[in-house]
């Protein structure tokens, strides 16, 4: 994932892939993806799809408080506990962010397919942005839909 080559500590062969269907893309497995690069990776997805605290927060499942507080951790180099559902949410939303930069080049445009509703089946004119914040299940929703997008352009 190029999103998360830039992220120290993952990518250039050191992370592994699952094993998939051929020309599928496939998660990161997760106890390959450091916590540091996870919240480095997350850091960069908030600014380019110009997010709040509290919207990154909602999408990972957790509080404010304890995203400054993971934040915080970063800088310090301190290790701080996720959750499973956590890191699955990161996990799903690096391969959203990837699917995204993949379609739209421009940090701008990216943020403006996030943010603006989209007529496509399943999501009801919402933006992909409300779909991801409504669970897990929004989340992955969106992840399939980008890579239903990617096998067809493929």
């Amino acid at each position: 994932m190029a999103v998360l080559e830039k992220v120290p500590g993952v990518g250039k062969g050191k992370a592994r892939r699952a094993p998939g269907a051929a020309g599928r893309p496939q998660p990161v497995l997760l106890e390959d993806v450091p916590m540091p690069a996870l919240l480095q990776a997350c850091r960069r997805l908030q600014e380019v799809w110009a997010l709040d605290a509290d919207a990154m927060a909602g999408l990972l499942g957790t509080s404010r408080s304890t995203w400054f507080r993971w934040l915080d951790a970063l800088k310090t180099g301190k290790d701080c506990p996720w959750t499973g559902d956590q890191r699955s949410r990161a996990l799903a939303l690096l391969r959203i962010f990837e699917a995204v930069a993949d379609l739209h080049h421009e940090d701008q445009d990216a943020c403006r397919w996030i943010h603006e509703p989209l007529a496509a089946p399943g999501f009801g004119d919402r933006a992909p942005l409300v779909v991801m914040a409504s669970g897990f299940e929004g989340l992955l929703m969106v992840r399939d839909y980008l890579d239903f997008l990617h096998g067809a352009w493929t």
